[in-house]
Order: C-alpha cells, then structure tokens, then sequence
C-alpha cells in the first residue's frame, strides 16, 4: 500500500521514490535519495537554518498531499528529511492512503504520539479504531511549528511517553508556561492543536499565516 500511495507523488518537498530492491530481508526494500542532513529534529541547531522558509516549505508538502487527496498520517520532525541544499523533504508514509469519499482510511500510529491528534487515541473503555484525516495532520504541523520556532517537542517536560498518552487524555496542551512564546505565535498553534478537529486551520490557513506574520523574530 505504502508502495503505490509513495509511487504516484511527485512534489519538490516530498521525498522520492526511486523504485523497491531486494536482497536486504524478508520483504522488498524501498528505495529513495540519502537526504545528507539528517531530519530535521537533528537539523534545526544549525545557525543557517531560515525558521519562515523551513516553516513554509513543509506546509507547502502537506499541502501537496492535502490536494491530492492523501493524508501522511505519521508528520513528525523525524520524519522530515532535509537535502543538501537545506530543503524538507516529507517521508515515512507508513500509514499514509488515498482519502476515500466516505470514510478515512487509516488508523492512529502509536510511533508519534507527541504529535499525534488527540482524537486518534484508543482509550480502555474504547476500543474502536479512530481515523485520521487532514485536521489531524493540522495538530501534527502544529507541533513541528513548535519545534522549528522554539526547539521544543510537544510536551517536552514529560519524558515517558504513555505519561504523554495520559496528559492528552486529560486534555493538557503541548506546552506549558515554562516556555515564552510570541502570542500570535502562540494564538496559532492552539488553533492548530484544537480538541474540536473541525475548527482547525485548514493548510491553506497555516500558509496564509505563514505569508503573513513574522517568524524569525521569536
């Protein structure tokens, strides 16, 4: 599935696809460009890091995918690559798909779940497997716009991850008042991390936002 979905992008700030090889294990390999700077969670330290364009350019990917119907489903700063020339590239498409008309069409991921939306957590009481769809890959962005701007992961202070699971089911923000962040700044990232996904911004919005207010002054 991940072959196909990968297969039919093609975008400047999506990663490649080269094709798949075999020889390296059970299942066939896929295969893109080594991305020589990492990802970004490691790249964001450097001092020539421009933190609009970085910002814009992954918003740029998502929306390229948002447009073509498919949702990535596992946005993380892991999981943005960086070139040689300092572009992302978006990866890890392992529980990306085509958006159906009447449903969506992937569950929740637990590899990400600093940035995964609240409401694709299972609980105990609830088993029934939750859906993401484009909103949730709002909530993601949001915490990359955290990271890129002030260096710091969703819910940073917390290093346990099923500690992480309980604080966004107690409905605690990804941030807490240890951090100072610009208030527009801040203004937009709780719309991006919003309990209700149907007042999120929409991709567009985060460009428009992006376009319109001064970033690297944080």
């Amino acid at each position: 599935r991940e072959i196909h979905i990968w297969a039919i992008l093609k975008h400047q700030y999506i990663l490649p696809f080269y094709g798949t090889v075999e020889g390296f294990g059970r299942f066939r390999a896929l295969v893109s460009p080594w991305m020589p700077n990492g990802n970004l969670n490691s790249y964001l330290g450097r001092a020539d890091v421009t933190l609009t364009m970085m910002l814009k350019q992954i918003t740029e990917g998502l929306k390229y995918l948002h447009d073509t119907n498919v949702i990535h489903g596992d946005l993380t700063s892991n999981n943005v690559l960086i070139a040689a020339d300092g572009s992302p590239r978006l990866a890890d498409f392992g529980i990306s798909n085509i958006v159906k008309q009447s449903n969506s069409t992937f569950s929740y991921h637990t590899g990400a779940v600093r940035w995964v939306a609240p409401e694709l957590m299972i609980s105990k009481e609830d088993q029934t497997i939750q859906y993401g769809t484009k909103s949730s890959d709002i909530y993601a962005l949001g915490g990359i716009m955290l990271e890129v701007l002030y260096g710091k992961q969703p819910y940073w202070w917390i290093k346990n991850a099923v500690h992480v699971v309980t604080a966004k089911f107690k409905h605690l923000e990804p941030i807490n008042a240890s951090l100072q962040i610009q208030p527009t700044h801040l203004d937009f990232m709780r719309r991006c991390w919003s309990p209700d996904s149907e007042v999120r911004p929409s991709v567009d919005d985060v460009l428009k936002f992006l376009q319109e207010v001064p970033l690297d002054e944080s």
